[in-house]
């Protein structure tokens, strides 16, 4: 769910000191903050631990339980408050699933079922390239008993591939991914827990564009589609540390604690994992007492539709959230992001001005995007923060596949971005003057509009205002 994802270049990354740039005010408690996070990147050892013992943290299984188990057990040990919230949510079992092509040649393909892809009947068919995700414009009968193979980049709601089945009688789909390699893209097939009308897979770049080849040529492809993967209702939970504060409002910061489980999950979210929980650690050692409460968040099930984050928001007042900062894959910071909260960008600008050599090469942004766990808190109008943080491209471009491995994750990386998200945290926690406030429903709808996401959000049925506030 990272539709914000940008890969830049490695020249981008380094935040060197403008030339005329003032130096850092000193700070003990700031500077202690930075030291422990760069000589210590405790959650650098954390992280090799978790993914080491119990790989993936796919919602649901093993591994995302025992993960969090040894998470809860590392915060306790320094004796910071932690508590469960547990909640229900549509979930998912991947079991056996293949793909095999039947025709012009025998080969089993590389792929996986999209998440909420349910058991169905073996599907054996000819392919149909489509080559556009305009459902209306699909030509009559050109899919109809069909699979259809689907160019990159293309993306259907889940109406739309009811639409695929009901009114042009696709029999399944095959999503080609966007990264060559062998790379698969795992993903779900709606945020809402919609079992899909047929099988859908996500395969690689270099058989799909093989098949493709094979039709371009006039050839019967055929392929056979094997989902065993069920849905069942599930009972998951998110992790919450409290370092509790002198007023009755709290800063969240959170990302989220699954991953898929092609891989181990080391960079999305293992990152925002670790660092967490060397956030909680630093400020318990060197901040324990702020003038708000910080409560810090890992969310289950986000890559499943956002579930955890979801339900946080709605199970606190948000009246009580004075800010929320999300961590999702944050690699170098090269600046940080108001999300369209007005009142957000001086705040972030004096923090970057107070960073020294570490100030933001980039000015503070002030633009929303989907597909992570503050959008749940915009929602309800509450102030949100994520950072622009790169990660290398020959790393990230693994993410959601087999190639998200602990190795891949560079300590000095992780330690520098620790640095910056607990000294964020600490100013937030210690912020008693500035103009941040809840946005009403109206000012939330302005938001999204001035970020060009109205049209998007009412294609997923996700548009929330009540059309009096439409302006």
């Amino acid at each position: 769910m990272k539709s914000h994802l940008v890969i830049l270049s490695l020249a981008t990354f380094a935040p060197f000191l403008p030339i005329h740039a003032a130096p850092a005010v000193p700070n003990p408690v700031r500077d202690a903050i930075v030291g422990d996070a760069l000589l210590n990147n405790n959650g650098y050892r954390l992280l090799e631990t978790m993914t080491t013992r119990h790989g993936a943290r796919l919602t649901g299984t093993e591994g995302n339980l025992h993960s969090m188990d040894l998470l809860e057990s590392e915060l306790q040990k320094l004796g910071i408050a932690t508590r469960r919230e547990t909640y229900t949510i549509p979930g998912w079992n991947r079991l056996e699933d293949s793909v095999l092509l039947v025709s012009p040649v025998k080969r089993e393909l590389r792929a996986a079922a999209l998440g909420y892809v349910d058991r169905n009947e073996t599907v054996e068919a000819g392919l149909a390239y489509l080559a556009s995700g305009e459902v209306d414009a699909i030509e009559a009968g050109s899919l109809q008993d069909r699979i259809a193979l689907v160019a990159p980049n293309i993306s259907f709601t889940h109406d739309e591939y009811q639409r695929l089945s009901d009114e042009h009688g696709a029999l399944g789909v095959l999503l080609i991914n966007r990264v060559n390699g062998g790379q698969l893209l795992a993903r779900v097939a709606n945020h809402d827990g919609l079992p899909p009308p047929f099988p859908i897979f996500s395969i690689t770049v270099e058989e799909g564009r093989w098949m493709q080849r094979q039709l371009d040529e006039g050839m019967d492809v055929r392929v056979r589609l094997e989902a065993r993967s069920e849905t069942a209702e599930l009972e998951v939970d998110n992790l919450v540390a409290v370092l509790p504060g002198t007023s009755d409002r709290k800063v969240v910061v959170g990302g989220h604690f699954d991953s898929w489980d092609l891989g181990q999950g080391a960079m999305d979210n293992g990152l925002g994992v670790a660092q967490l929980f060397d956030t909680a650690r630093i400020l318990q050692a060197h901040s324990p007492k702020n003038a708000h409460t910080v409560e810090i968040v890992w969310f289950n099930a986000e890559e499943w539709g956002l579930w955890g984050s979801i339900d946080y928001a709605n199970r606190h007042d948000p009246e009580t959230i004075r800010v929320m900062l999300n961590l999702d894959m944050v690699g170098e910071p090269i600046a940080v992001n108001a999300m369209g909260f007005d009142e957000l960008v001086p705040v972030l600008e004096a923090f970057s001005e107070s960073l020294g050599a570490w100030e933001f090469q980039q000015k503070v942004a002030n633009k929303t995007w989907l597909g992570s766990d503050h959008h749940p808190f915009i929602l309800k109008g509450v102030p949100a923060i994520t950072f622009n943080a790169p990660i290398a491209p020959e790393d990230v471009r693994f993410f959601h596949d087999f190639g998200d491995t602990f190795d891949k994750v560079d300590p000095g990386m992780l330690g520098r971005a620790t640095a910056l998200v607990a000294l964020l945290t600490h100013d937030l926690a210690n912020d008693t003057t500035s103009g941040l406030r809840r946005y009403d429903e109206s000012e939330t709808a302005e938001l999204f509009r001035k970020a060009g996401l109205e049209d998007r959000l009412r294609k997923a049925g996700k548009w929330p205002f009540a059309e009096d506030q439409d302006g």
